[in-house]
């Protein structure tokens, strides 16, 4: 599948391309100023030229890059300026048969939250070529949707099963679609929806662009690419480490003592808002109990919600009405929320490349973040699997009252892979917001006296 070269000489070099420089139809070009786009970001300078031209693109790139845009754009370009092909077939008889609607644009996201993130940004960028965007996706009523599509839709932003409901109902043909986007494709393969995503492939036409984004390329995503892919424009604008505007570190802790260490993490003068994210609900449930105790505007997001209430909860956060948000993984992908100041991993991520993806809800958009993954001793193994995915070490840190010996023990094991003795240990400190060096232990514990029997 290797690329074929393209003509760019058409094209400034990459520091001086400007969103004009794209050749943009005006309506389209009118939509990214009034999204209050700026400068076109470097995934957006590699990926739109090739689109514009038809070809098909893979991108390797992690949320939080401008992706959207570098697919949107071209989609909403084509539209604009190419007529819409005959389907083949119809109806028969207008009076006996309800019409289908047909759509023009189709793209797939892995979770409900990443497709009203992807329909909103590309509503907004469309808002002056005339394209209107259905949201199709489970958790909200499909009449509304069907309406949507009635009222001539051309793009639409789909979650899987939702779209495969009205293609069975007939209230959508997917026959015309020229342009098919998959985005965050290996999380729709972590999900399980592949099988869906084949039948979806199985009623697209062959003749089509198609673009696919995946921020990591395993086996699967390989297979589906070779299968779906014709001659891709290939961009690896990432890799499994974390990108530099976001400062990472793990914060040593005993299992029993991760709130009192997440308060403090939320007094820190750098605090801003959080997104906290722990293994299951029901540890959601507690952590968000017990920060709401000590008076911290908290909100949870997890996958059991109605989607009216996810929706309230991903609002309130984002308009300030909440500093933290607590979030199982349904959230780790896809949010996009401005000012996110830190990402707190209560529990580690049990797959390695989850990790990435939870602490890129930070430092996006080129701005700074910070991101603690809060670790005791049964963590280790899941440790070494994500530093050897990333391909760094996580820098160790503490803060004054947290870094007990027990904890530098454990940092110890986890560096070496070796048992050390507590004699033999040195304590490595680093730099971050609310981090002392010098390594201060707390104050020992207490032991209660032993009643004789």
């Amino acid at each position: 599948m290797d690329p074929e070269p393209i003509d760019e000489t058409a094209m400034p070099p990459a520091a001086d391309v400007t969103f004009e420089s794209f050749g943009l139809a005006p309506s389209v070009l009118a939509g990214v100023r009034a999204a209050g786009f700026d400068a076109p970001r470097p995934i957006q300078v590699s990926a739109i030229p090739p689109a514009l031209l038809g070809r098909d693109i893979l991108g390797l790139a992690r949320t939080g890059t401008g992706k959207t845009a570098a697919f949107a754009l071209p989609l909403l370009q084509r539209l604009v300026t190419h007529a819409p092909p005959a389907v083949e077939g119809g109806a028969a008889d207008e009076a006996e048969v309800p019409p289908v609607s047909s759509i023009r644009a189709l793209v797939l996201a892995p979770t409900r939250e990443l497709a009203i993130q992807i329909g909103a940004d590309i509503d907004k960028l469309g808002s002056t070529s005339g394209q209107a965007v259905a949201l199709l996706i489970g958790g909200l009523k499909i009449e509304r949707q069907r309406e949507a599509l009635r009222a001539g839709a051309t793009i639409a932003v789909a979650c899987t099963g939702r779209l495969m409901d009205l293609v069975r109902e007939e209230a959508l043909s997917l026959a015309g679609v020229e342009v098919l986007v998959l985005d965050e494709a290996d999380r729709m393969v972590d999900m399980g929806f592949l099988p869906d995503v084949r039948r979806v492939l199985k009623l697209v036409p062959k003749e089509r662009q198609t673009m696919m984004f995946s921020a990591t390329m395993p086996e699967e995503i390989q297979a589906l690419a070779q299968r779906i892919l014709r001659a891709p424009e290939i961009l690896d604008l990432g890799n499994a480490a974390p990108p530099d505007t976001i400062d990472h570190a793990l914060l040593p802790v005993r299992s029993s003592a991760k709130t009192k260490l997440t308060l403090q993490i939320l007094k820190g003068e750098e605090f801003r808002s959080a997104i906290i994210f722990v293994r299951t609900k029901q540890r959601g449930k507690v952590l968000t109990f017990q920060l709401e105790k000590r008076g911290i505007s908290v909100t949870l997001l997890h996958g059991d919600k109605k989607q009216g209430a996810r929706g309230r909860a991903l609002d309130g956060f984002k308009s300030g009405e909440f500093q933290v948000l607590v979030a199982t993984d349904l959230a780790s992908r896809g949010l996009d929320v401005e000012n996110v100041s830190h990402v707190i991993n209560y529990d580690i991520p049990l797959d390695p490349d989850t990790y990435v993806h939870r602490i890129g809800r930070t430092g996006r958009a080129e701005r700074k973040g910070i991101a603690f993954t809060l670790i005791s001793r049964g963590d280790l193994e899941a440790l070494r699997a994500i530093e050897n995915n990333i391909g760094e070490r996580i820098p160790r840190r503490f803060l004054e009252g947290f870094a007990e010996l027990d904890d530098e023990y454990l940092i110890q094991k986890a560096n070496t892979g070796k048992r050390v003795k507590p004699s033999e240990v040195k304590p490595e400190y680093g730099r971050g917001s609310g981090i002392k060096k010098g390594g201060a232990k707390g104050p020992k514990e207490k032991r209660k006296p032993r009643r004789r029997r």
